[in-house]
């Protein structure tokens, strides 16, 4: 780190070394930054030091040899609008959110709750908006109240699974290079209590009005849904699914390394959990939880998701939480998760876009379905 930066390393427990994953050089994961000697910044110059980090390009530098994960402890921050500051030091461009499952607040500029899901519920490893076409490529957090026990957010090295899964199972990252990951979101009318507890509304209602009638608000929510999906269903209950598929094995561009980018782990962590591993996909909080399938909707094998799931929580990293704190994730290399707790806890979430294309897709076969096409059993509806 140059002097400049008034920052130094220090360690903590369960950091693993990036040459685990692969990488071609040895360093701690995350990088673990606090300000260095007697050094006590103000909010307006942590900002600053973090600005100096990012125009210089030492920020994603580091980042790269330290697998894409950074930790910044001893900033004061106590507020979601000191937290939107700093965040924003880091140069990235706001990310708008599409087809959002969770249920979230906004409390400052592009800054809201992480997870409004119910505290004693675990969050399963996933990179954000992994089963989409449009997701973050950066995802900030920063906790402003700790819990009275756990609370932690775990982050997984997504290349460190990838190289793991090649060797544990190569039959199967063959398998999902040449189909991908079909995953279907149902929406219900009203927000349940649940991780994924957002209604139809909450998640593609941006622009209906109180007064809009039936056809007109499915017409909204329609194009709404189109930006990133052609394929979804209404069902007589007035719930609705939308099908994804998407590439799950890719990669990485800035280190040129395989990467993990889905949300397989967390929705089969999430089916098993909840009871929801057969159809019609209900589970015990209310809400649906289908497992995700192949590309071309055939089953992927439960001994390969309990695999993939098993590796994914071996790897982490648990980030247990102090008032202050600020984490920044490359959300192509890295995935989290969050442990339940007991207690008052305030973790924030902010995500972000970048001018560069970060993730780009191995050539497939010719039997793998392009998102575009329509999965099997599922066609394309109109009003």
């Amino acid at each position: 780190m140059s002097k400049e930066t008034h920052f130094e390393a220090f360690t903590f427990a369960g950091q693993h070394d990036t040459t685990e994953f692969g990488l071609d050089n040895s360093a701690l994961f995350p990088l673990a930054l606090k300000p260095a000697d007697t050094w006590k910044p103000t909010l307006e110059e942590s900002i600053q030091s973090i600005k100096n980090l990012s125009e210089s390009g030492e920020l994603f530098e580091i980042l790269r040899k330290h697998g894409g994960a950074l930790l910044i402890r001893g900033l004061p921050i106590k507020t979601p609008h000191d937290y939107s500051d700093v965040a924003h030091a880091f140069g990235f461009p706001a990310h708008e959110e599409v087809g959002r499952p969770p249920l979230r607040t906004v409390l400052a500029k592009n800054v809201k709750t992480a997870n409004e899901g119910p505290p004693e519920l675990p969050i399963w490893p996933h990179n954000e908006y992994g089963w989409s076409t449009i997701h973050p490529s950066w995802v900030t957090f920063s906790c402003l109240q700790t819990p009275e026990s756990g609370g932690e957010t775990p982050i997984i090295s997504s290349i460190g699974l990838a190289t793991a899964l090649k060797k544990q199972a190569p039959e199967f990252v063959a398998k999902l290079l040449q189909k991908g990951v079909k995953y279907v979101y149902r929406y219900g009318l009203k927000d349940v209590k649940s991780n994924t507890g957002t209604s139809v509304i909450g998640a593609y209602g941006q622009h209906v009005k109180s007064d809009d009638d039936n056809e007109t608000t499915r017409k909204k929510i329609e194009k709404e849904v189109r930006r990133h999906s052609n394929y979804f269903t209404w069902h007589e209950d007035g719930s609705l699914s939308v099908t994804h598929v998407v590439p799950i094995i890719r990669k990485h561009n800035d280190t040129g390394l395989t990467t993990w980018f889905g949300n397989l782990t967390s929705a089969w962590g999430r089916s098993k959990y909840h009871g929801a591993t057969e159809h019609p996909y209900l589970g015990d909080d209310g809400s649906y939880h289908p497992p995700p399938e192949y590309g071309d909707g055939t089953p992927i094998e439960n001994d390969y998701l309990d695999l993939a799931l098993a590796l994914a929580e071996s790897l982490q990293v648990f980030v247990k939480w102090q008032e202050g704190d600020v984490v920044l994730l490359d959300n192509c290399a890295v995935m989290h998760s969050r442990s339940p707790w007991t207690g008052k806890r305030t973790v924030l979430a902010a995500l972000w876009d970048d001018s560069r294309r970060r993730i780009s897709d191995y050539p497939r076969s010719e039997s793998r379905p392009a998102a575009s096409t329509s999965p099997d059993g599922l066609t394309e509806s109109r009003l």
